[in-house]
């Protein structure tokens, strides 16, 4: 069972579960992709067999047909992910004329309408230039900002970068979750159990152990331990009650979420079709209780 994630400190419990072994002698494979897009482009060609994403990257697939499944709530963005400019650029006004690199993903497509519409811009006001997350340090170098996420974010201040507006600025809108469509679901139900009973392992490490967790983690996200639990300060990650509420059909708190997002992305022509957004959620593969 293939489970594909681009880098985003989100999504790295998954990881450091198959650091501690969790994953051994299981079907869970875990392949990592350099964006959001190559991971959507993959699971539409039926090369995985599940992903995590986000929210709105969901409901694009979605609204092509896909028969996708979420089993899992991983993170609510409160500042993971952000806009970073140029030092001489102070004020969101100044945007205008501005080049601005972002990922052509919906997720980057989210927070750049946030940035506009905070400074009042019409898009066509600033000039978009398309880079995939793993490089958008080196796009730093040739525009004037750069639409990202951690890991990035915290290289780019390293750079220099200034931070001007974030996802706390657009609360609940870049929620990450991990999707399966129907077809998993029936062939893989025991991997899907041990995939999300190692996921919660891991986030129990995380909390008791967090420099050792962090230590783990540093190779592949290419940050220290310090900034790695730095960067996790910026994420609201749900445990497995608030996963079971989330994803429960009847209390439908991340359906009421998905619908708002849907209309919103359908106002903004980020979607083509109205969604109504049913038997979206299931919280069957679950672990029974808290590791």
């Amino acid at each position: 069972m293939r489970i594909g994630t681009n880098v985003w400190i989100g999504y790295e419990p998954l990881y450091l579960a198959r650091d501690l072994g969790y994953y051994t002698n299981t079907q869970v494979k875990l392949v990592e992709l350099t964006s959001a897009s190559e991971v959507i482009h993959a699971l539409r060609n039926g090369m995985l067999e599940g992903a995590a994403l986000t929210l709105d990257e969901a409901l694009t697939m979605l609204d092509d047909g896909f028969d996708l499944h979420v089993v899992l709530v991983m993170d609510f963005s409160h500042g993971a992910d952000a806009l970073m400019v140029k030092p001489e650029i102070t004020s969101l006004a100044e945007l205008r004329g501005k080049r601005i690199a972002v990922e052509q993903s919906s997720v980057g497509a989210i927070l750049l309408d946030g940035v506009l519409n905070a400074a009042k811009l019409d898009p066509t006001e600033v000039e978009i230039i398309p880079c995939v997350a793993d490089e958008h340090p080196e796009c730093y170098s040739s525009v004037d900002a750069v639409v990202t996420f951690e890991p990035f974010k915290t290289k780019l201040l390293q750079q220099g970068a200034r931070l001007l507006f974030d996802s706390r600025q657009i609360p609940n809108r870049i929620v990450d979750i991990l999707v399966v469509p129907r077809a998993t679901i029936k062939r893989h139900p025991q991997s899907l159990k041990q995939l999300l009973d190692g996921y919660f392992k891991a986030r129990k490490y995380l909390s008791t152990q967090p420099d050792d967790a962090a230590s783990r983690m540093e190779a592949r996200l290419g940050l220290t331990a310090v900034e790695i639990l730095d960067a996790y300060k910026e994420l609201s990650l749900p445990g497995l009650e608030e996963n079971i509420t989330l994803l429960d059909r009847d209390e439908g708190q991340l359906e009421g979420m998905a619908q708002e997002l849907a209309d919103f992305m359908l106002q903004r022509k980020l979607l083509k079709n109205k969604l109504h957004i049913r038997d979206l959620l299931d919280h069957r593969f679950l672990p029974k209780s808290a590791p």
